[in-house]
C-alpha cells in the first residue's frame, strides 16, 4: 500500500477522543433504547408522510457515503472499501424501492406490484445483506495489504451492476413472487415466523459488530461503523422485535435509529473530508511555492553544473572511497579517447600508469584524512595505448563520501617544452656543429692549398704521386663533410633566386633514373600553376637527391617514388603549431615513398646530424640534416609523415618568389568560406591534431563528434542517427585503417559522405594504391578555406 492511503478514514488509526465521541454516542443511544422498549408496542397515528421523508433520507443519505467510500476506493484500491461501499449503494437502493412499494404512500397496495408482504421481505432482505457486507469487510481487514489490480473505474462500475441486478432480483422476489413467501405480517401484525428471520436478521448485525471490535487495529472508520451497527440492533430490536404493528412506538423510533446510524458515518466522512481538503489546499499552497522556489533553484543549480562538467577542457572524475570512477566528465573523448560510459563503473586502478598507482593511493588516502585538496601528477594510459600526463587537483567529500578530481592534460605543454627543447637542442648543435665545421674547413683550406704544390714537387716520383693524390681525395671529402655541417648549422653561403621548380624536379628526376636503378619506379606529378620559388637552384637539387637516395635505401626491393610540387599557404594557426614558421606563401616539393617507413620514436631525430638507422658504411647521418638546415636557412619549413610499413612523405616549403603574403586574389579566395550546419564525424588518432581539426570545423558552423580510432568511429555511427560526413585520417593504429573504416561504415549507412586528410599529398596517397581513383583527399596542412571547401565539396557529392 502507498503512502497515499493513510490519509483516509479507513487507514488512519483510531485516537483516544474518536473511541471516547463513539463510546458516547452508543451510551446516549443505548439509554434511549432502554426508555422506548417499554412503549415499543404502544400504537401511535399513521403518518405516511413519515415513512416518505425517511426513506428519501436515508437513501440519501446512503448514497453520499457509497460515493465518498467509492471515491476512497479508487485511491486506496482495498477490496473491503469496495465492499462497504457497495453495502450502502445497496441500502440506498433498498431504501428507495421500500418507499415505492409501501402500501398506502404513493398506492394503496404499493407500487411495482407489491404485495401485503412485499415491504416487510424488504426490510429483511435489506437489515440483512448490509451487515453481511459489513462482515465481509470486518473479515477483509486483516488480508487487504496488497492493492486491488486493474482499472478502479472498472471495479467501481462493476459494483454498480452487481448491487442494481441484485436489488433488481430481490424486488422482482418480493413482489411478483410474493405470494410464494412465507407470511411475516397478518392483520397489521407480526407472525412467528417473523421472529426466526428477524433474530437471524439481527443475528447478522451483532456478528458484524463483534468482528469489527475483534479485528484491531481499530481505523476512524471501523469505531464508527460500530456504531452504525449498534443503531443498527437498535433499529431492528425496536422496528422488527420489541413492537406489536406499524405505526406504533417501535416502528417510528426504530427508523429513527436507521436514519441515525446512516447519518453517522456520512457526518464523519464529510467533516473529515472538509478538513482534508483544508489541509491540502494550505499544504499545497505552501509546498507549490516552495516547490517552485526550490525547483527553480535546483534547475539553475544543475544546469550550472551540467554547463561546467560538459564544456570543460580539463577532464573531471567523481569517485567512491575505493576508487570506482561514478561520473567521468565528457572531455575525456579528447584527452584519453574513451567514452564516458566506457569508464564509469569501472576502478581508476584499470587507466592509471602502473608506475604512479602507490603516489595515487597516498594522495586519495590524504584526501580521506582531511587534506581536503590536493595537486599531483599522475599518469594515465589512453585507450590507444598513450601515456597522457595530467596535472590534478583532487578534494574529499565526507558527506556523499566521494572524490572529487579535476585533471588538466598536460600534452600540450609537454609538446610545447620538448618541442622548445629540440629547437633548443638542434640550435646547440647547429652552433657546435657550425663551429667545428668552420674550424675545420679552414684546416682544409691549408690542405687544399698545399696539396697541389706537393703534388708538383713529387710529380717524377710515382710512389709519392699517389700519396699526394689520396690526401687531395681525402680532402675534397672533408670539404663536402663540411659543406653538410655548415648547411646544418645554416652558416653555409646561399645564392637564393627565383628557381622554377618543376624544371627543377624533372631535372632531379632525370639525374635519378640511373641512380636509383630499374626497380625504382619515378613519377613526377607536378602543379601546372607552380608558383617559383625564392631558393639556392644548387642546394634544393642536392637537398632533393638526398630524399630520393633516403626513399631508394627504405625501398630495397623495390618501389615507386614521387616527386611532387604546388603551391601551399600556411596560416596562423598551422604556423602557431609549429617551430620557427611563418605564415604565408610557399612552394612545396614532396618527396614519397613506398618503403618500410619510420618508427614513431625515431621520427623526431631524424634531422640531427649524424643519426641513422642504416648499418655502418651505409650513410653518414648527414643527408637530412643537410635538408633541414639548408630549408630552414631559406626561410622554408620541412615536414616528414611516416607510417612504418607504409612509406614515407617528406615535405619542403619554400619561400614564394613574389613575397609571403597572399595576393588579393588569394585573400578573396581565402575570405570567400562557406560553412554549414551538418553533423561531422572527424576520426584522427593524434590528440592535438584532433583538437586542431574539430576547432576549425565548429568554427565553419558544423557540428563535431570525435573518435580517436576507428572502433570508435564505428560506434559512434551506430549509435548517433544524424552524422553527415565522415572525415577520417588515412593511415591510423589498430586493425583498421581509414580505408577500411569508410568501407565499414558505408556497408552500414550506405547514404553516409566521405571525406580522407592526410600527411601525404594526395598523389601519394594513391601513387600508392591506398585509395581508389575519385576519392576525396584533403592533404595535411591545409588553410581553413580549403577545409571548407573540400567538406562542401564532400557533403555535395
Amino acid at each position: 500500500m502507498g503512502n497515499e492511503r493513510n490519509i483516509f478514514l479507513s487507514t488512519m488509526k483510531a485516537t483516544r477522543g474518536d473511541r471516547t465521541a463513539a463510546l458516547a454516542v452508543v451510551g446516549f443511544s443505548a439509554v434511549l433504547f432502554a426508555c422506548a422498549v417499554p412503549f415499543a408496542g404502544v400504537p401511535l397515528a399513521p403518518v405516511p408522510a413519515f415513512v416518505a421523508s425517511y426513506q428519501s433520507a436515508l437513501a440519501i443519505n446512503d448514497l453520499i457515503t457509497a460515493v465518498l467510500l467509492f471515491s476512497q476506493f479508487a485511491m486506496t484500491r482495498s477490496r473491503g472499501l469496495l465492499l462497504l461501499a457497495s453495502g450502502y449503494l445497496f441500502t440506498a437502493m433498498a431504501a428507495i424501492v421500500h418507499a415505492l412499494t409501501f402500501p398506502g404512500l404513493f398506492a394503496p397496495g404499493g407500487l411495482l406490484g407489491a404485495g401485503p408482504q412485499t415491504t416487510v421481505w424488504l426490510y429483511m432482505v435489506w437489515h440483512g445483506v448490509f451487515p453481511l457486507l459489513v462482515l465481509g469487510y470486518a473479515l477483509l481487514k486483516a488480508t487487504d495489504n496488497e492493492e486491488m489490480r486493474g482499472s478502479a473505474g472498472t471495479a467501481v462500475v462493476t459494483s454498480i451492476v452487481a448491487v442494481s441486478v441484485a436489488m433488481a432480483a430481490f424486488t422482482w422476489l418480493v413482489t411478483a413472487q410474493h405470494d410464494r413467501l412465507p407470511i411475516l405480517l397478518s392483520g397489521g401484525h407480526y407472525t412467528p415466523i417473523m421472529l426466526g428471520v428477524v433474530s437471524t436478521v439481527w443475528c447478522l448485525s451483532f456478528a458484524a459488530l463483534t468482528v469489527l471490535w475483534l479485528r484491531r487495529p481499530h481505523f476512524v472508520l471501523d469505531v464508527w461503523l460500530m456504531v452504525v451497527m449498534s443503531a443498527w440492533l437498535f433499529d431492528i430490536a425496536l422496528s422488527a422485535i420489541l413492537n406489536v404493528a406499524r405505526f406504533d412506538v417501535g416502528f417510528y423510533l426504530g427508523r429513527i435509529y436507521g436514519l441515525c446510524a446512516a447519518s453517522f458515518v456520512l457526518a464523519v466522512l464529510l467533516v473529515d473530508n472538509v478538513g482534508l481538503q483544508a489541509k491540502l489546499a494550505r499544504l499545497l499552497g505552501t509546498s507549490r511555492t516552495e516547490s517552485k522556489r526550490t525547483e527553480q533553484a535546483l534547475d539553475q543549480e544543475m544546469e550550472e553544473r551540467r554547463r561546467i562538467f560538459e564544456s570543460s577542457n580539463d577532464l573531471i572524475l567523481v569517485s567512491d572511497s575505493v576508487g570506482n570512477l561514478i561520473q567521468v566528465s565528457p572531455s575525456v573523448s579528447d584527452i584519453l579517447g574513451y567514452q564516458p560510459s566506457e569508464m564509469v563503473g569501472h576502478n581508476a586502478i584499470k587507466f592509471i600508469h602502473p608506475d604512479d598507482l602507490e603516489h595515487t593511493r597516498r594522495e586519495m588516502r590524504a584526501g580521506r584524512r582531511g587534506q581536503s585538496k590536493r595537486n599531483f601528477e599522475t599518469r594515465y594510459i589512453s585507450k590507444e595505448g598513450k601515456t597522457v600526463a595530467l596535472n590534478w587537483t583532487g578534494t574529499w567529500s565526507e558527506p556523499v563520501r566521494r572524490h572529487f578530481f579535476i585533471g588538466r592534460d598536460l600534452t600540450e605543454k609537454q609538446a610545447a617544452e620538448a618541442q622548445l627543447r629540440h629547437a633548443q637542442k638542434m640550435d646547440a648543435v647547429g652552433q657546435l656543429t657550425g663551429g667545428v665545421a668552420h674550424d675545420f674547413n679552414n684546416i682544409l683550406t691549408v690542405i687544399t692549398g698545399t696539396i697541389g704544390i706537393l703534388e708538383e714537387a713529387v710529380a717524377d716520383q710515382p710512389q709519392l704521386a699517389a700519396v699526394t693524390k689520396l690526401i687531395d681525395e681525402a680532402a675534397e671529402r672533408g670539404a663536402n663533410l663540411t659543406k653538410h655541417l655548415l648547411a646544418f648549422a645554416r652558416k653555409q653561403p646561399l645564392q637564393p633566386v627565383e628557381v622554377d621548380v618543376n624544371a627543377l624536379v624533372l631535372e632531379a628526376a632525370k639525374l635519378l633514373h640511373p641512380t636509383l636503378g630499374e626497380h625504382i619506379e619515378i613519377t613526377p606529378l607536378l602543379a601546372e600553376d607552380a608558383w617559383t620559388a625564392l631558393a639556392d637552384p644548387n642546394q634544393l637539387t642536392t637537398a632533393v637527391l638526398n630524399l630520393a637516395i633516403n626513399a631508394r635505401d627504405a625501398m630495397p626491393n623495390g618501389g615507386k617514388l614521387a616527386l611532387e610540387t604546388g603551391n601551399v599557404f600556411l596560416d596562423e594557426t598551422y604556423a602557431s603549431m609549429q617551430s620557427e614558421v611563418t605564415s604565408g606563401n610557399y612552394v612545396m616539393i614532396a618527396v614519397s615513398d613506398t618503403g618500410s617507413g619510420i618508427p614513431p620514436a625515431l621520427l623526431e631525430r631524424v634531422f640531427e646530424p649524424f643519426f641513422t638507422t642504416k648499418e655502418v658504411g651505409r650513410g653518414t647521418g648527414l643527408g637530412l640534416s643537410m635538408v633541414f638546415g639548408f630549408v630552414k636557412q631559406s626561410g622554408g619549413h620541412v615536414k616528414i609523415y611516416s607510417e612504418e610499413g607504409h612509406g614515407t612523405s617528406v615535405k619542403i616549403y619554400l619561400p614564394r618568389a613574389t613575397g609571403l603574403q597572399q595576393t588579393a586574389a588569394e585573400a578573396l579566395v581565402s575570405g570567400n568560406i562557406e560553412g554549414g550546419n551538418e553533423t561531422v564525424l572527424v576520426v584522427e588518432d593524434d590528440a592535438l591534431v584532433r583538437r586542431y581539426v574539430i576547432t576549425q570545423i565548429e568554427s565553419l558552423g558544423y557540428t563535431t563528434l570525435e573518435a580517436a580510432n576507428a572502433s570508435d568511429a564505428l560506434r559512434i555511427i551506430d549509435d548517433v542517427p544524424n552524422v553527415d560526413l565522415l572525415f577520417t585520417d588515412v593511415i591510423m593504429p589498430g586493425i583498421m585503417n581509414g580505408r577500411q573504416l569508410v568501407d565499414e561504415a558505408l556497408k552500414r549507412r550506405p547514404d553516409l559522405k566521405t571525406l580522407y586528410t592526410s600527411g601525404y599529398t594526395e598523389n601519394a596517397i594513391v601513387h600508392h594504391g591506398r585509395l581508389d581513383s575519385g576519392v576525396l583527399l584533403l592533404a595535411k596542412p591545409y588553410r581553413k578555406s580549403e577545409l571548407a571547401r573540400m567538406i562542401r565539396l564532400a557533403l555535395a557529392s
